[in-house]
């Protein structure tokens, strides 16, 4: 990180801006930079995900002991859980996709017979192709038809049906992640921002190609694997952050990192993944119900924050009608985080620690310091805001903006 960019960013005037502290080193390892050269952790992309060393070099910032209970209630594919269950954590982590627990829970699965599991790669790797009783449900917001080859939607939907036929569910749940990771690789599919664009690719490998080096690569990681240290418990549970199932007080810290003000609707980025395991009308459901960061998220009512910077962001948004697409947006993001933080703080024991990745948003004419308005609301609540790591600061490079003033990416450090 240029020093001259961390400067810049920081309002010299501004509360909190005195907590705000330069720290490069964890430049990469808010990203998933790390996660796609690490065994497990690159079972499935995840491009929202961090890396378990930044799960780790937390739990030692924050002094946490072992065998204390860490919560991520934004899991996604269960890194944080992941990272606290090798070092010897428990860990619990909710989210409000079928995707993320999923492939979390996937990845903290233990106790497998490799020899049953080698037997059974063998086997469906060497099936002949046939036909299934199975079709891709009628996406509204992509084509199915030219997000994948003729060939590719039959076999991917083949393999599936013969996976759903395996007795064993560890094995089930591992063959079916590894189908489920090669669904964007084996498409005319490219991840761009926040949206799904079709694009003609040349020379797609065949997806039984795909699928069997995706199982070699991934039964050799769990070959490799140490041992988790016994006794620890990691799981992830569907549940919405905003309103944990948890009693209160009975977890020690929280490591998360929430959806950024980014206006991306994780339902349709992961929508062909997801369509492998819900129907079209769940996802509907689902897009409703996820944290007002998009267009598609349920409106509900507001719930009077105090936030003078937030007031101040949505002052100057009313002043200029269409300066952003969706005001309503950026208000419901802010109430949804401050019900997730109060729920957050409800769980936690006196005296536990959180760690918040948040990113600052850019918009034309403006910047939106996501975390120093998070940092007022966790205060409002009642945690005490600790310090704010400053992992990376950019030039803004979103909506034509020319390099005029740089963008935060955080961590928010607080004790209850």
């Amino acid at each position: 990180m240029k020093g001259d960019l961390f400067a810049l960013s920081v309002a010299k005037d501004g509360e909190y801006s005195n907590l705000l502290i330069k720290r490069p080193e964890y430049r990469e390892l808010v990203t998933f930079a790390k996660c796609k050269r690490e065994p497990i952790y690159n079972w499935f992309y995840y491009k929202e995900g961090y890396s378990g060393e930044l799960v780790w070099n937390l739990l030692r910032e924050l002094n946490i002991e072992k065998n204390s209970t860490v919560l991520d209630p934004f899991c996604g594919t269960g890194n944080t859980l992941l990272a606290c269950k090798q070092v010897g954590y428990n860990a619990i982590g909710f989210d409000i996709l079928p995707l993320s627990v999923f492939v979390s829970n996937t990845k903290l699965q233990e106790g497998y017979d490799l020899e049953l599991l080698h037997e059974k790669i063998r086997e469906i790797t060497r099936l002949k192709f046939g036909e299934t009783r199975l079709k891709w449900p009628d996406l509204k917001f992509i084509d199915i038809r030219k997000s994948f080859s003729r060939y590719a939607r039959k076999d991917i939907l083949f393999f599936k049906e013969r996976i759903m036929e395996i007795e064993d569910e560890k094995i089930r749940n591992f063959m079916l992640l590894s189908l489920l990771s090669i669904v964007i690789p084996s498409s005319n599919i490219k991840r761009d921002g926040g949206v799904l664009k079709i694009v003609k690719k040349r020379h797609l490998p065949p997806v039984r190609h795909l699928f069997k080096n995706k199982l070699k690569r991934m039964y050799r990681d769990l070959k490799r694997a140490r041992p988790f240290p016994r006794g620890t418990v990691a799981e992830a549970r569907l549940g919405d952050a905003r309103s944990l199932p948890l009693r209160p007080e009975s977890v020690d810290a929280c490591i998360t990192s929430p959806p950024y003000l980014n206006w991306v609707d994780y339902t349709k980025v992961y929508g062909l993944e997801l369509a492998l395991l819900v129907g079209p009308e769940e996802i509907e459901v689902l897009r409703k119900r996820s944290i007002r960061s998009h267009v598609g998220a349920e409106c509900r009512r507001r719930i009077g924050l105090r936030s003078k910077r937030m007031e101040e962001i949505l002052d100057k948004i009313s002043e200029k009608p269409g300066f952003v697409k969706h005001p309503q947006v950026v208000e419901g993001y802010f109430d949804d985080m401050y019900m997730s933080m109060r729920s957050i703080h409800r769980s936690l024991k006196e005296g536990g620690k959180v760690a918040l990745v948040v990113g600052n948003v850019c918009l034309p004419s403006i910047t939106i310091d996501t975390d120093l308005i998070l940092a007022e609301l966790a205060e409002d609540i009642g945690f005490r805001v600790k310090e704010i790591l400053v992992a990376n600061a950019r030039w803004c490079d979103v909506y034509g903006i020319r390099k005029e003033r740089p963008v935060r990416e955080s961590i928010l450090i607080m004790e209850k």
